[in-house]
């Protein structure tokens, strides 16, 4: 589509301060590049992340109501392109390539946060092998009888009583904290993740980072803190 892009940039830059006008330049030179690129994502949410890695604007100023004039510029292209700012269809191979957990363990930086995830994510391998091995040999007895109060005085010498170990202790008040960090809302928020309703984490794109059960894992091992 025939758009006259210095036009328009000319006239978004008119009144604003040079701050600004090296702003809407840097963004124009990236939104051209991707243009001639053939690029068909304008989201605010990938140009926004692109342009603040090469030094330029950042998402959240673009979709601040003082940036609007961003946002005219990015739509300009957009139309251009023969597109929207609206982010592309994402493949439906994409959707069910679910990373592996040594790939989402990778994708965290803080050391605290992957050792504490890696003890989670062996449990969980182990718990699952366990499981395996018991449904192909275990036989199931289901005892219909009414449940036995016993009390105190009825345990005798013989009688063995298992005291199941407590999470208390385990984890250091860091871990403790990189965990509640690690599910909370508005640290997600900022990043543009979502939780589904299963426990899952998906990117601001959609694409799952973390698996059924994750928040709800942590939520798990958080209240028995």
């Amino acid at each position: 589509m025939q758009v006259n892009i210095n036009v328009i940039l000319e006239d978004l830059k008119m009144g604003k301060t040079s701050r600004t006008q090296d702003s809407l330049n840097k963004l124009n030179a990236l939104l051209e590049a991707r243009f001639n690129a053939g690029e068909k994502d304008y989201s605010i949410a990938t140009i926004g992340r692109v342009s603040k890695a090469e030094g330029g604007v950042g998402t959240v100023s673009i979709r601040n109501k003082t940036g609007e004039h961003f946002r005219l510029l990015i739509d300009a292209w957009a139309t251009k392109a023969n597109t929207t700012m609206k982010k592309p269809p994402v493949p439906q191979s994409r959707l069910l390539d679910v990373p592996s957990d040594m790939d989402l363990l990778k994708r965290l930086d803080d050391p605290a946060m992957r050792a504490v995830f890696g003890q989670i994510i062996a449990e969980k391998n182990k718990l699952k092998a366990e499981n395996r091995i018991l449904k192909q040999s275990a036989e199931v007895v289901v005892d219909m009888r009414p449940n036995q109060i016993v009390h105190a005085e009825q345990v005798t010498q013989q009688d063995t009583i298992e005291v199941l170990p407590s999470l208390d202790g385990l984890l250091l008040r860091g871990d403790i904290e990189a965990l509640e960090d690690a599910i909370n809302e508005d640290q997600m928020a900022r990043r543009g993740w979502t939780v589904s309703k299963y426990g899952a984490v998906k990117d601001e794109d959609g694409r799952p980072l973390f698996k059924n059960g994750f928040v709800l894992a942590i939520q798990k091992v958080l209240t028995q803190m």
